[in-house]
């Protein structure tokens, strides 16, 4: 008589080993999410730098993949078959509309040098020889050493083994001891899935700002249209359109952005001139105008203010008039009433304080009024 054992028939791995190389793999995934992100992300912003950075990762990461895969390849040995007797415990056809039924069987394997276990394995068996595998049978099964729960029947066993199966009694392995497949894999593929995603963020989060957005297009908020007295004689029919910017992605003040927002808000106004332009830390607005207003404002052209030297006088506003720390800034361009030239006003406030300069059209500061 074959009798069963306590324990599983499953080989174990060293658990440092194991944990090596579920964090070896966890570390090859973050890094190929990282890559890949910013590879796209620096053709989004426009940075070779973090495209170079994208394309080098990608390199080392394909051959951290690449080489260990082709190590472990040539020192893979041809898998070790083991051969045992099994009791048939159950079995059940799945399906029976083809000559080759799919039949799942319910085993106690009884290896010779090792505990008997319990495994459920599917098979293919044609209608004809179903009858030859009843309950309570003993059948002859191989699998592979290091995966016991891989069974399959022999279907012509050897003289020795089918000489053995007709002799066994083997008896029925408790439920304990089924073995099943190693579910390390799966384990191993949500980490490597996590690894991935935590690169994606690595990447990302950093630049998340500088990404272009579709609410960074400014949307017209009112739009009025009115006869108004020009500054000569008579009258003059004149257009104010006021487009408020959607809430920006990015800061004003990052290099090329108060140009790009200038020139959304000429495209939705139908105009480049404009009489008031309001810009703040994630917003920019301006009064579009076609002609004089009624107090003869001279319109301002938004193509022709100089974007790139306002963030040096907010800079200089935060810093010179005498408010610590401040919690907002503002700038405000308008005309000197007849002429072209346009008045740059940059407010600071914080802590209840307020202060404010004066620019020209060329950036150089008129007048200062701290707080």
């Amino acid at each position: 008589m074959v009798t069963t054992g306590e324990t599983s028939a499953r080989p174990t791995r060293s658990a440092a080993r194991e944990v090596l190389s579920l964090l070896a793999g966890f570390a090859v995934s973050a890094l190929f999410g990282g890559t890949l992100t910013a590879l796209v992300v620096g053709v989004m912003v426009k940075s070779v730098a973090v495209f170079g950075c994208g394309l080098g990762g990608l390199v080392v990461a394909v051959l951290l993949v690449a080489v260990p895969a082709r190590v472990r390849e040539a020192r893979r040995s041809v898998p070790v078959l083991r051969v045992a007797l099994a009791r048939i415990e159950n079995r059940r056809a799945t399906n029976g509309e083809l000559a080759d039924v799919p039949v799942r069987f319910d085993l106690t394997v009884a290896p010779d040098d090792a505990p008997a276990y319990r495994v459920t394995v599917d098979e293919s068996v044609n209608l004809v020889d179903l009858a030859d595998y009843p309950e309570g049978r003993t059948v002859v099964v191989t699998y592979p050493e290091a995966e016991p729960w891989k069974v399959k029947l022999e279907r012509r066993p050897t003289a020795e083994w089918a000489r053995r199966a007709a002799e066994a009694r083997i008896d029925t392995a408790p439920a304990h001891t089924r073995v099943k497949a190693d579910s390390k894999a799966w384990s191993g593929c949500l980490l490597m899935l996590l690894g991935l995603l935590v690169g994606v963020a690595l990447v990302l989060v950093p630049y998340w700002d500088d990404l272009p957005s579709d609410s960074d297009a400014p949307s017209p908020s009112s739009t009025s249209t009115a006869a108004l007295p020009g500054p000569s004689s008579g009258s003059t029919s004149t257009t104010v359109s006021t487009v408020t910017g959607s809430a920006s992605s990015a800061s004003t003040l990052r290099t090329g952005e108060m140009r790009r927002l200038a020139n959304t808000l000429v495209t939705g106004m139908g105009t480049e001139m404009g009489t008031r332009i309001t810009i703040e830390e994630k917003v920019m607005s301006a009064v579009g105008s076609k002609g004089f207003s009624a107090g003869g404002d001279f319109p301002i052209s938004l193509r022709g203010i100089p974007y790139e030297l306002l963030p040096g006088l907010v800079d200089t506003a935060r810093t010179g008039l005498g408010v610590d720390s401040p919690e907002s800034w503002r700038i405000d361009i308008t005309s000197q009433g007849s002429t072209p030239a346009p008045i740059v006003r940059v407010t600071v406030a914080g802590h209840g304080k307020s202060a404010y300069l004066l620019a020209d059209a060329v950036g150089r500061i008129t007048e200062r009024h701290p707080a």
